[in-house]
């Protein structure tokens, strides 16, 4: 008796797309390598953009780089964790740095990590990497062309509604310049286009950047030191062009963060005083004559100075605090813990999601947090 088969069903491509858009990163990347098909269909850009606003919606994660002292830069570690339930997955990076190397994440951006990397003193290069595609691409790092130069700082970004992405650098090549040197890459080119003299008045860039829509930001500041910021710097990609707001007095505090929060820049401020430690949020919008201020969206008690740097995830606060504790075990060990907590904003609440300890007794340096950045899985190229 043959057997009666049923013919496969003949899947609608709207309903196709639509399986894709609620799938997970790793569940389309698998898809792309069953056939040439499905691999063309799932790599348009558009498909990629539809992906990437779903999984920031159903999936958000952080990334952060776990060190030690800079005499152990070769030690570091990249781990990304769930937001919500506070799984960890350790992350290998795709190139080997050695003892002698070190590596640090210039952004973050659409699920694709930029890295500066040195596999051997000053020897220092770029590479844009996707976790979840496991492709990269190394670029030229233009900081080398300048030998002895000062501030260098960069930024990295998509191209709103796009699959291309800019990475930005600029430095002063003698500390006494009245001007900065600009670079930005572009990766539809695979090119560096440079501006040799801009921004003229800027003392020293903060070298922690935001980008958001298109544009990225930095902090800039004046004196001696990081501590007295002046303004809020902002390049737009579209526009080629630079643009400053002025930080006001009431935002003056200790230490200083740009984030992102409810799709708006912001401006993180941490400060003490005879009531404890205290932290204010500014938002970065427009006035009714289209100028950029900043305004006070809240202000909140913090645990420490050091809870630093911060970011969000939807209306709550993520914290990495660095501790360290000595206990008197067998032998006297440095009991080092790495604590990931949720704080609450409207009701005062925290709820500890991750605490990661190290314990060796080989190993006397204090753990470090080097930066800390929203991820979310994409498909977008590299």
């Amino acid at each position: 008796m043959a057997k009666f088969q049923l013919p496969l069903p003949i899947i609608p491509d709207e309903l196709l797309q639509e399986i894709f858009l609620r799938s997970s990163a790793k569940a389309v990347g698998r898809c792309m390598c069953l056939n040439k098909f499905w691999y063309r269909q799932l790599r348009q850009p558009e498909i990629c953009i539809h992906h990437m606003r779903r999984q920031k919606v159903l999936d958000q994660h952080v990334l952060f780089h776990v060190g030690y002292s800079l005499l152990l830069m070769g030690s570091d570690s990249l781990y990304i964790v769930n937001a919500a339930s506070g799984e960890e997955v350790n992350v290998q990076h795709p190139f080997g740095v050695g003892v002698h190397g070190w590596f640090r994440i210039v952004g973050v951006s659409n699920g694709n990590i930029c890295f500066k990397f040195s596999r051997e003193r000053d020897d220092t290069r770029l590479l844009v990497w996707n976790p979840t595609t496991q492709c990269s691409r190394e670029i030229s790092d233009p900081h080398r062309d300048h030998g002895r130069s000062f501030f260098p700082v960069y930024g990295f970004g998509h191209v709103p509604n796009s699959d291309a992405y800019t990475v930005i650098h600029m430095c002063k090549r003698d500390i006494a310049d009245a001007y900065v040197f600009f670079s930005r890459y572009c990766s539809r080119r695979s090119t560096w286009f440079h501006c040799v003299d801009c921004l003229p008045g800027v003392e020293k860039i903060d070298p922690n950047s935001v980008f958001n829509n298109g544009q990225a930001y930095w902090i800039t500041g004046t004196g001696d030191s990081y501590a007295t910021p002046k303004s809020v710097l902002c390049y737009s990609v579209e526009d080629e062009s630079f643009s400053e707001v002025s930080i006001p007095v009431g935002a003056i505090y200790t230490i200083h963060n740009l984030l992102t929060h409810k799709e708006k820049v912001a401006l993180l401020a941490h400060t003490h005083n005879e009531f404890g430690y205290v932290a204010a949020i500014w938002h970065l919008n427009e006035d009714a004559n289209g100028n950029r201020i900043l305004e006070q969206y809240c202000r909140f008690a913090s645990r420490s100075i050091r809870e630093n740097p911060i970011l969000f995830v939807d209306e709550n606060l993520l914290l990495l605090v660095n501790n360290s504790k000595e206990r008197e075990l067998l032998v006297n060990y440095r009991y080092r813990e790495l604590v990931l907590t949720e704080y609450d904003i409207e009701h005062g609440t925290r709820n500890l999601l991750v605490r990661r300890a190290w314990r060796y007794p080989e190993t006397p340096h204090p753990i470090t947090v080097r930066s800390t950045l929203k991820y979310f899985a994409g498909m977008f190229p590299v």
